[in-house]
């Protein structure tokens, strides 16, 4: 079998001594997840009817293209486990290895919801163009129509969270992290290459706690399996400054950068600010912003204008694998004679 950096056909780039491909597929709308509307959501999750029906659509267009990385993100759903098997199924049909971008939530013993006081901090730092940049988002708006929230329910939630106290709430500070759980969730990628762990935004409420020392720990504990540790997150404009500012040793982040600042909080300004300030790598998550970004602007963004190293798109389909990947392509060929 090939390994995944001699078959991939994109460029490679370093994270904390690991070579990765620059574009990554990531697991939408494999598990089912769009980001557009309930209605496309729907089709996907009737379109997949085993491995099987994932392979068919994922083994043409790593043959095709090259695209050797793919994102891992272990859970208990049905299409999470489809997902992974198919991932086997096309390496075995192609005889070529797919390097995983590991990630997965932060388990805790008891349920907790950090959104309110993520909200909080966010209002105190950007004001009102957060909370302009909080309701006019659109997956944002998809989240609140999957969730049935009412506009009486939007507004009750910002004018509750708008003021509560600004130190951590004892509910973040006291929660239990379900170190078993996570430790199952890992183990379910025993036997694929996985060569970058990036969390998903789970991980934030440890530094929204302040809890650093606990959260080193978990970094170290990350790092001494998979050799690397990238932060997730959805506020970068938050959250990265305070990790820089504790000192904690991540290996960089991994967060929504896109044209049109979907999901980039507290505000698009914001959140560029902290990724042009930190010196670590980021790995851009959202880059068509759900599909609202034209993929020819959103690769030149990405590897042009702001340099991040790597790119996870999410691809359901040959069509859509043509127009992205052929413009990620072209992206990255002129960023490489730029360099040049």
């Amino acid at each position: 079998m090939r390994g995944y950096l001699e078959g991939s056909k994109f460029p490679l780039t370093e994270i904390a001594g690991k070579k990765i491909p620059q574009i990554i597929l990531g697991t939408h709308p494999f598990d089912g997840t769009t980001y557009t509307s309930m209605e496309r959501d729907q089709r996907f999750r009737e379109m997949w009817k085993g491995p099987q029906s994932m392979v068919d659509v994922m083994k043409p267009i790593i043959q095709r293209f090259g695209v050797t990385a793919s994102r891992g993100f272990p859970s208990d759903s049905k299409l999470s486990k489809w997902h992974q098997e198919a991932l086997k199924m096309t390496m075995k049909a192609l005889d070529i290895e797919i390097a995983i971008v590991l990630g997965s939530i932060l388990p805790r013993k008891k349920r907790l919801d950090v959104s309110p006081y993520l909200y909080r901090l966010s209002f105190k730092m950007a004001g009102e163009a957060f909370q302009k940049t909080w309701r006019g988002d659109p997956i944002n708006q998809y989240w609140f129509k999957k969730r049935n929230w009412t506009e009486s329910e939007i507004e009750a939630f910002t004018t509750e969270s708008t003021v509560l106290p600004l130190p951590p709430p004892p509910a973040l500070k006291n929660a239990e992290v379900d170190y078993e759980r996570l430790e199952t969730l890992l183990n379910r990628w025993k036997g694929f290459n996985v060569p970058i762990y990036a969390s998903n935004e789970a991980w934030e409420f440890m530094v929204l706690a302040q809890r650093f020392d606990e959260l080193q720990e978990l970094v170290t504990l990350i790092k001494k399996r998979f050799g690397t540790f990238l932060l997730g997150t959805h506020y970068a404009g938050i959250i990265i400054p305070m990790v820089e500012a504790a000192g904690v040793k991540v290996d960089g982040y991994s967060t929504p950068v896109n044209a049109a600042g979907i999901l980039m909080f507290p505000t698009p300004t914001l959140a560029l600010k902290a990724l042009r300030t930190t010196t670590k790598p980021i790995i851009a998550i959202k880059p068509l912003g759900g599909g609202r970004v034209h993929p020819n602007h959103a690769f030149t963004y990405l590897f042009q204008e702001i340099g991040v190293h790597a790119a996870m798109v999410g691809i359901g389909s040959m069509n859509e694998a043509e127009e992205t990947l052929n413009a990620a392509k072209t992206a990255l060929k002129h960023t490489l004679f730029k360099k040049d």
